[in-house]
């Protein structure tokens, strides 16, 4: 971590990190890695960090688990705003936050409407597409939303899918997205008790599948 925190620890403002630091970082990690492989799977993960009310308990524990000094974290504008997001943030990760989704290696959005236009973030270049940004978008749960059917890589047939929340408009910025492949963004849903994958590589038909 970087440097001293300057609040207290035992005030509160910076607990709710991992209890078990090694162990709980390798299970999300796993999570999110098969979430990425089989896009629109709707995997359950129970929370493992209790971060400040803002802030999505899933998305809290993929920024412990994946991010560290080297990775940079872009807040989407309520969570910017949320006192002690940040501060927690950097303390349990130890990553720097920035101003604008360009400058990202992760993103996180409390709910897509929160989500700055997706052309903002990082798409990676053609000699190094893996250095694109990672947007964690929080949604109320999986059932329900505009339905799209998926399909590529990790998928054997059209996969239904229906976040809550997203729009015809963000869907499309999505749909784009797949089209700079193997640029692009990635994305993962969280809800309160479950996360899914939609890597760049996945095409996406606004529609049921």
């Amino acid at each position: 971590m970087n440097g001293e925190p300057r609040n207290d620890i035992h005030s509160g403002n910076y607990s709710g990190g991992f209890r078990n630091p090694v162990f709980d970082a390798q299970g999300v990690f796993r999570i999110v890695l098969d979430a990425l492989a089989r896009p629109g799977t709707i995997l359950p993960l129970d929370p493992r960090t209790k971060p400040p009310r803002e802030l999505p308990p899933l998305a809290a524990d993929i920024l412990c688990a994946l991010v560290d000094p080297d990775t940079s974290i872009f807040l989407c504008p309520s969570l910017a705003r949320a006192a002690g997001t940040a501060d927690w943030l950097r303390f349990q990760t130890g990553a720097p936050l920035v101003k604008t989704p360009a400058d990202a290696d992760f993103a996180v959005a409390a709910n897509p409407e929160d989500l700055p236009p997706l052309t903002q973030f990082g798409p990676g270049t053609s000699d190094y597409p893996d250095r694109s940004a990672t947007v964690i978008v929080a949604v109320s749960g999986f059932a329900g939303g505009m339905p799209v059917a998926l399909s590529g890589p990790g998928i054997k047939e059209r996969q239904p899918f229906s976040p809550n929340g997203v729009s015809a408009a963000v869907w499309q910025q999505l749909i784009a997205n797949h089209g700079l492949y193997p640029r692009g963004i990635d994305v993962i849903f969280v809800s309160r008790e479950a996360v899914a994958g939609l890597p760049r590589s996945t095409a996406i038909e606004i529609g049921e599948a």
